[in-house]
């Protein structure tokens, strides 16, 4: 994974490469389903900051679609787009198959990958808008930049790129605040304290990146409006636009 990559009988991983264990993506879903209220807010606040009426036909990339948990959201919020879920998951592919069969006819998932911070040839665009959901944090800073650079070239003039994703507290104290708030959170749900270090296996050998950093690498692509337009924690919504 990232620079300091995850080692499994001794190879190292590529980034996100890991989402192809059906026991990880399993117990990945079930987590996400238990957290489905509150993850609503930053999902419905993506939709409403995609600068189009509702009625647009807008061409819609999901990069690191997963299940498809961010293109539904869009796809539900603008009837007439049709979506793109790039991911490198089958086994992603066959829940997200199930939770998109709403959307049949107006979603397509390509099987691709983005570990080096390149988009497919297949996901051409332009597209009116980019979005991704807790996906890119995967890459480490050299890729996320290029990806960012991709991204911005395939909107159309107009377009919008938006980012719902982990990033890195400022310093040591946020970072135990972040820890501590999220212990008692999970203490509120009933769950197990988290094991010493990484919160959590999905966390192995990550490199957040703070979220200016973000800002400046999206600025970097060439997009303007950039800000980050809701922040929890360690998680961010932040995005910007391709001049028209």
């Amino acid at each position: 994974m990232t620079n300091q990559s995850t080692e499994r009988s001794g190879t190292a991983e590529r980034p996100g490469h890991h989402w192809r264990e059906p026991a990880r993506v399993q117990e990945y879903v079930e987590r996400m389903d238990r957290r489905a209220a509150e993850r609503q807010e930053p999902l419905t606040l993506l939709t409403r900051l995609l600068p189009f009426p509702a009625d647009a036909a807008l061409r819609v990339l999901d990069v690191g679609a997963g299940y498809g948990a961010v293109a539904a959201a869009v796809l539900a919020a603008f009837p007439r787009a049709e979506a793109t879920l790039l991911d490198i998951s089958e086994a992603m592919m066959q829940v997200g198959a199930e939770r998109m069969a709403p959307f049949a006819g107006r979603y397509r998932y390509l099987h691709g990958d983005f570990a080096d911070g390149e988009l497919p040839e297949a996901a051409a665009g332009p597209f009116q808008a980019i979005v991704s959901g807790r996906a890119i944090h995967h890459l480490p800073p050299a890729a996320t930049r290029s990806l960012y650079r991709a991204c911005a070239a395939r909107l159309a003039p107009g377009g919008c790129f938006l980012n719902l994703d982990m990033t890195a507290a400022v310093d040591g104290g946020a970072a135990a605040a972040y820890r501590r708030a999220e212990e008692r959170e999970r203490e509120a749900r009933g769950e197990p304290a988290a094991p010493p270090r990484s919160h959590h296996a999905e966390h192995e050998g990550h490199d957040f990146q703070p979220l200016d950093e973000h800002l400046r690498w999206l600025r970097e692509a060439g997009l303007v409006s950039v800000d980050c337009y809701w922040k929890r924690l360690g998680n961010a919504l932040f995005g910007g636009l391709r001049p028209s």
